[in-house]
């Protein structure tokens, strides 16, 4: 049974193989020539504009559409940084010791974060503002982070009282 198992993933590997390379593997054996395969700057072609297929594709779906592969993949990285951004942020607030345990809500738009919760002192507010910061796609940061009042009263210097 296991035998026919890896055989059988093994055939769909080969299958999905000869699927990805099938232009070149074509071209090399004649059945397409370099011309049709290739735009005259020498790169592959991701757009079919014949006559053919736009008026067959036409006919199947009442619509045409041809969108450059570059395009389309730079609109998706754009349009999933922020959220890569923010899952970063909380993944380092997450792995630091002194900020593990604080709950730092984290939104990114645009490039801009802006980080909310409760810190236990100034030094933990600056730690968290300082590695958002450091994230290459934040342009800036807002924080409304509040230091909570235990953590401000331990902080604040004690004024002496005079003793007579």
């Amino acid at each position: 049974m296991r035998f026919f198992f890896r055989l059988f993933v093994l055939f769909v590997l080969a299958l999905a193989l000869v699927w990805v390379f099938r232009g070149p593997i074509l071209e090399r054996l004649g059945l397409v020539t370099g011309a049709s395969a290739r735009q005259t700057d020498g790169q592959p072609s991701d757009l079919d504009l014949s006559v053919e297929k736009i008026a067959q594709e036409l006919r199947a779906t009442g619509r045409v559409v041809r969108r450059k592969v570059a395009a389309a993949g730079r609109q998706l990285e754009e349009s999933t940084r922020d959220a890569r951004t923010t899952a970063r942020l909380k993944a380092r607030f997450a792995l630091d010791p002194e900020l593990k345990t604080r709950e730092i809500d984290v939104h990114t738009e645009d490039g801009r974060v802006t980080l909310n919760g409760l810190v236990d002192s100034h030094e933990e507010l600056a730690r968290a503002i300082r590695m958002a910061v450091e994230e290459d796609d934040v342009l800036e940061v807002t924080s409304t982070l509040q230091v909570s009042a235990s953590g401000a009263i331990a902080e604040s210097p004690a004024t002496a009282t005079p003793v007579s």
